[in-house]
């Protein structure tokens, strides 16, 4: 039976290759509809192969999504509950931005059945629903953008990179210049709002999820949902025990790494806290910090005071001081937290909260 650090590295590892290889799958199928729809094909390529092969990919597309969403509920670490997988904003990490993602999928199963259902609804409706795809494919990738931790990676940018170019390429051609459509006359209009949406959405994506303080942000918006029937602040002076999980990915090429934990407080006031930490491996196999994110959350899973750390030593154990900020209101709080970690992942610990505050610089590993 496998033991819960290797459960956890399996199960994210599906979840982010699952949801890569949904992404590649569902930018070729929209490029397949595209040089389909604009008759951009060879002679010696007979269209029913280009069709059966659009079709093919789109499933392939469903199936690989449905890994991504069954790796991400299965996967420990995250906690997600079916709730949070299956309705839009109910959940407790980047409630928005996994929204949009779900949304996506409900589209994509859609689309998926219209197809299924094409004799009975006739190719009009077939084609007005078939439309919604680039619906589609704009909020997954937003989605995979804002969500994913592997966005700032150069692998991952460049996929994305990729993507839009090629999407965006044949769109365009296919507005501009319709060669063989049946509706054979360009969008001018239609072309420059595209030109419009894809230089907001790179710039967005720069400013954004590019940023090395992005992670912090993302993970504070707090969903509406939860936010009726739980709890709005922690008490001003507290402390208590710290039990959970921590995740480290790392990249070969860049040398840069990421530490992921996730720990339920006890013996105190009943909330969890998360810590994110990313930096550069020195030549000495020391880790120096260049960005981090500390979220203070209800027992429910609700966003209540996010911030960073403003102090770390891991010469011992993990010392760590945080100023964090209430999402309800302008109310400041200090959490220190001392941490111990083993081999097998399992971090515990001690924190202890005020209301004093510290600009000291982030330390390093």
């Amino acid at each position: 039976m496998l033991n819960t650090s290797v459960w956890e590295a399996v199960t994210w590892n599906v979840a982010r290759a699952g949801g890569f290889t949904a992404f590649f799958l569902l930018t070729l199928a929209v490029a397949l509809g595209l040089a389909l729809s604009s008759h951009l094909q060879s002679n010696r390529w007979p269209r029913l192969i280009n069709n059966e092969l659009h079709n093919f990919v789109t499933l392939l597309a469903l199936i690989f999504t449905g890994v991504h969403v069954l790796a991400v509920w299965l996967d420990p670490f995250t906690k997600f509950g079916w709730n949070e997988m299956l309705i839009p904003l109910a959940s407790h990490y980047r409630p928005v931005w996994m929204a949009l993602g779900i949304v996506g999928f409900y589209i994509g199963l859609a689309i998926g059945l219209s197809t299924l259902l094409r004799p009975i609804i006739g190719y009009t409706w077939w084609r007005r629903l078939h439309v919604l795809t680039l619906l589609l494919y704009a909020l997954v990738i937003v989605h995979g953008i804002a969500t994913g931790t592997d966005t700032r990676t150069w692998w991952g940018s460049a996929i994305y990179a990729f993507s839009v170019l090629l999407v965006g390429g044949l769109l365009l051609a296919r507005l501009v210049r319709p060669i063989g459509a049946r509706q054979g006359r360009p969008h001018p209009v239609l072309a420059l709002a595209t030109v419009i949406l894809v230089a907001l959405g790179t710039f967005w994506a720069g400013l954004g999820p590019l940023q090395p303080g992005w992670a912090a942000t993302a993970a504070t918006q707090s969903s509406t949902t939860n936010s009726a029937t739980t709890q709005t602040a922690f008490p001003q002076s507290f402390s208590g025990n710290l039990e959970g999980q921590v995740r480290q990915n790392s990249s070969r090429f860049s040398g840069e790494v990421s530490i992921r934990m996730n720990m339920a407080i006890s013996s105190g006031p009943a909330g969890n806290v998360q810590v994110f930490l990313r930096g550069q491996v020195a030549n000495d196999n020391t880790l120096s910090i260049t960005s981090s994110s500390v979220a203070l959350l209800s027992d429910s899973g609700q966003p209540l005071y996010t911030g960073s750390l403003t102090q770390f030593d891991a010469s011992n154990q993990w010392n760590m001081i945080a100023n964090l900020n209430s999402t309800a209101n302008n109310s400041q709080l200090q959490v220190q937290m001392k941490l111990q970690v083993d081999d097998s992942g399992q971090v515990s610990g001690t924190i202890t909260g005020g209301n004093g505050a510290s600009s000291s610089p982030n330390g390093n590993i």
